[in-house]
Parts: C-alpha cells; sequence; structure tokens
C-alpha cells in the first residue's frame, strides 16, 4: 500500500527553511531600504551642519581681521556676538592680550557622558596638544593671541550619539528578525496541533480524524501527515481483518454450541427418554411394595428433571434454533427481544423472585420523540447472537456476584427521518455492590468482561463498563446501522 497523494487542487507544501528564510529575505531588505533611508537622511543633516559650522569660522575670522582696527571693547562686543551665534562644531576659541588675560573664550567642553566612562571609550575625551595661534594686533600697541584647538569632547559626543543610532537601529532589526520568524515557525508548525490531536485519536480507535487530515503548508509536515494518513489506512485494513477473523470466531463459537446441543438432544435426550420409560414400567410393577414404588417414583422424577435441565440447556447452547431464517446472516430485532425475554424470566425464576429482571424497550425518531419498536427491523444474525451472548453474561454476572435486587437490560434504538434504524444501544444495569475494583483491571480478570467486549468489537462497537449511583454498575455498549456483517468462515 501506498502513501496517498496530496489533496488534488491543494496548495504544495514548501520547506519549512525555505519558507523561514525567504521571509527573512524579504524583511532584511526592508531594514536595509529603512536603514538606507534614515542613513541619507542623517548624512543631509550632517552635510548641514559641517556647511554652518565652516561659514560660523569663515565670519568668526573675518570679526578677527575687523578688529585689527576697532578699539578693544567695540571689537570685543563684535566677536562675542559672532561667538554666540556660532556653532564651531569640534573647535575651541581663545583670545588673550598682550598680557596672557583671556579676552574671549568658547563655551567648555561638555562633561563626559555616561558610556565614556566604559575602559574601550576613555580615548575619546584625552587632551589634544594640536592647536593654531597667531596675533591680532591692536590700534593702541601691543596684540591679541588668537587660539583654535580641537574639541575632542564634541567628536567624542558626536560619535557616541552615531554608535548609539546604529545600536538602536541594529537591535531593532534583530528584534524584528526574531519576530518575524518566530511568527513565521508558529504559523508554519500551527498544524501541528491538527497532527496531534489525530495521533490521540488512535489510542481510541478514532482514525477519522486521520483520514481528515488536510494537505499541510510545510513540506516536513506533509510527510508527516502522508505517513499518518498512510499508518490510518493500514490501521483499519487491520482492524476490518482482526474484525472478520473474530467473527469467524463466534460464528464457529455458535457452530460448535450448535453441535453440542444436537449430540446432547440425540444421545443424551433419547437415553433420557428411555430412562424415563423404564421407569414408569417398573413402577407397575412393584405397586404392590411401597418402599421400592417411592424408589423407583424417585428415578422417574430424576430422570425428568434431568431432561428438563438438558432442554434448557439446549436452548441456551442453540437460542436461534428454529427460527425462519436459521442458516442465514440475517435476523430481526423482534426475534431477538423474543430471545431475550425467556432469558430474563429464567434468572428471575432461577433467585426464587429474590432478582428482579425487567426488559426495556425504546425507540427513538430523528428528533428524539418515542415512537413504535421496530420489530421487523433486520438485523444482522451475528450481531443478534452477540447481543443475547452479551446479556446472557451480563445477567449471569448480576446473578451470581452483584448481589442486586433489580436488573434492567434495555435495547435503544435510533431511528433516521425515514424510520429506519440509525444506531442501537445496548445496556445492562444493577443496582447491587459494583464491581469494586477498576473497570480495566475487571474486563481483563477472567473471561466475562472480556469476552462481551470483544463480541461488542467485533460487531463493530465498544463496551463501556461504568459505576451507577449511588451503587450498582452499568455494562453498555452501541452498535451503528447497518452493524458489521457476519464474515464467511474460510
Amino acid at each position: 500500500m501506498t502513501p496517498p497523494e496530496p489533496m488534488p487542487g491543494a496548495r504544495p507544501p514548501r520547506d519549512l527553511q525555505r519558507q523561514v528564510m525567504q521571509r527573512a529575505l524579504w524583511l532584511g531588505a526592508a531594514v536595509l531600504v529603512l536603514a538606507a533611508v534614515l542613513g541619507l537622511g542623517r548624512a543631509s543633516a550632517e552635510i548641514e551642519e559641517e556647511v554652518d559650522a565652516a561659514m560660523a569660522l569663515a565670519q568668526l575670522m573675518a570679526g578677527l581681521g575687523q578688529a585689527a582696527g576697532q578699539d578693544d571693547e567695540k571689537a570685543l562686543a563684535g566677536l562675542r556676538t559672532r561667538l554666540a551665534a556660532a556653532d564651531l562644531r569640534h573647535l575651541q576659541l581663545r583670545v588673550t592680550d598682550a598680557q596672557g588675560r583671556e579676552l574671549l573664550a568658547s563655551a567648555p567642553d561638555a562633561a563626559p557622558s555616561g558610556l565614556a566612562w566604559l575602559p574601550g571609550l576613555r580615548w575619546l575625551w584625552r587632551s589634544d596638544a594640536r592647536h593654531a595661534a597667531w596675533s591680532v594686533p591692536r590700534p593702541a600697541g601691543g596684540a591679541w593671541q588668537v587660539e583654535l584647538r580641537p574639541s575632542r569632547a564634541s567628536e567624542g559626543h558626536e560619535a557616541l550619539a552615531n554608535l548609539a543610532g546604529t545600536l538602536a537601529l541594529l537591535l531593532l532589526c534583530i528584534a524584528a528578525l526574531l519576530a518575524a520568524m518566530q511568527r513565521n515557525i508558529a504559523h508554519a508548525l500551527r498544524p501541528l496541533d491538527e497532527l496531534l490531536a489525530a495521533i490521540s485519536g488512535i489510542g481510541r480507535d478514532d482514525l477519522a480524524a486521520l483520514h481528515a487530515l488536510r494537505t499541510m503548508p510545510v513540506r516536513e509536515l506533509e510527510q508527516l501527515a502522508a505517513a499518518l494518513r498512510h499508518l490510518a489506512l493500514q490501521l483499519q485494513q487491520a482492524q476490518h481483518e482482526r474484525r472478520e477473523l473474530a467473527q469467524k470466531v463466534l460464528t464457529l463459537q455458535e457452530d460448535e454450541r450448535q453441535h453440542l446441543a444436537r449430540e446432547l438432544h440425540d444421545e443424551l435426550g433419547q437415553r433420557l427418554t428411555a430412562l424415563r420409560v423404564d421407569a414408569a414400567w417398573l413402577l407397575r410393577r412393584v405397586q404392590a411394595d411401597a418402599a421400592l414404588a417411592a424408589v423407583v417414583q424417585g428415578m422417574a422424577e430424576h430422570a425428568q428433571a434431568m431432561q428438563q435441565e438438558v432442554r434448557a440447556l439446549l436452548e441456551r447452547l442453540q437460542p436461534f434454533a428454529g427460527s425462519a431464517d436459521e442458516g442465514t446472516d440475517q435476523d430481526t430485532l423482534g426475534r431477538l427481544v423474543l430471545r431475550l425475554q425467556p432469558l430474563a424470566t429464567a434468572w428471575q425464576q432461577a433467585g426464587g423472585g429474590a432478582l428482579q429482571v425487567d426488559v426495556a424497550l425504546q425507540a427513538q425518531d430523528a428528533q428524539g420523540r418515542p415512537c413504535d419498536w421496530p420489530a421487523q427491523a433486520a438485523l444482522p444474525r451475528v450481531l443478534a447472537q452477540a447481543l443475547f451472548r452479551m446479556s446472557q453474561e451480563a445477567l449471569t454476572n448480576v446473578a451470581r456476584h452483584a448481589q442486586a435486587r433489580s436488573a434492567r437490560l434495555a435495547l435503544d434504538v435510533q431511528l433516521d427521518g425515514a424510520g429506519r434504524p440509525l444506531r442501537l444501544r445496548w445496556s445492562v444495569s444493577d443496582d447491587g455492590v459494583g464491581l469494586g475494583e477498576s473497570t480495566d483491571g475487571a474486563a481483563t480478570r477472567g473471561h466475562g468482561l472480556a469476552g462481551m467486549r470483544e463480541r461488542a468489537w467485533a460487531c463493530g462497537g465498544n463496551l463501556q463498563v461504568e459505576a451507577v449511583a449511588p451503587t450498582g454498575t452499568r455494562v453498555a455498549a452501541e452498535f451503528e446501522w447497518p452493524a458489521v456483517p457476519l464474515a464467511q468462515a474460510a
């Protein structure tokens, strides 16, 4: 048997690795485009800042050139105005007089940020001895000393700002990539829940979920689903063959019982009849002797009781003998009920009336309303035999072990819209002491419940054993209609 092909018209599955990597590639491309846009915007802003700083430096130099022909107060006022409006960007300006006193200076460097104290970043704020200096002569004599030094702190702050922006963008990209991969994998593996639910149904003998598995969107999961579909077909075939075998075994058991019943009837029945005839003849001969006549009369009564017990045994061994459809694989619900009624009566009489056994028949239409019992509904012979034997075994357990006062044998039939049977539910409940152990243990200990479970399974049902409040036990099984047909013996 080859694995089933994917459903026609279904979208072919893709490899999980290719699916995840393809979506990750699209995300990476989007991140690159975003980084390029942000980088171009940042580059444009930095160009503007550099041009502004260059123009500010040029204007400041022009102001220093004009200060040579102005008095000190006017020259310093003009330079202060220009310096306040200028952003020298990474440069420090300092002006001193001939005695070394500071006349004008740029704002001091900003204090190092927290990141600057990291061992690898302290070099950003180290001092730099390089500088440019020149003199500006004054009209009243003497000269100003002008000095320009590089501002490493300003460069450090800008470098750290760029590094922080790059790291933030990188972290954002990593987080987006991980989120996208997590979503892609979760979306790709979402059908795994469906596969797990289908696998869990195997333990309950429910293969419908395996057969109904859709085509998976991921190739790896589709391979697993195809293997599960193949397994479902094999399990279904194995169950079908096992049910056929179980039905053959049950049929052979019934045939053996009928053969044994015929042997008992032909051999033991005739001899008991002859024994009763001889006892009757002997009783007529010994009428004069009262003691001897009493013994012979007792012998005749024992022979009659044995003959009645043999008849009852024959009825239990071949309950379906003498029916109109004997020799076929069909029976009816009405004839099944006719066989169950004497069975219930026999157990009630066997206990001297201590056990009350009722047979309850119920039928419901498609809307759940009570309706007439479908006595003429056809019933497979193997199911009829299984229901009779299960009832026989269940009532035997109740009478022998349950210590119950009442028992109820129920048959509940559900009909479809056309009045045809859809399913049959069989149950036997009592008000006894219960099993006293787990139902699984009771079903495997001995041959009672285990045999009933095997008969129910062979006919397509599952036997259920449950406790009944406040005390008691219910044994039930449900069968679909039509039931599993009788397997022909090989």
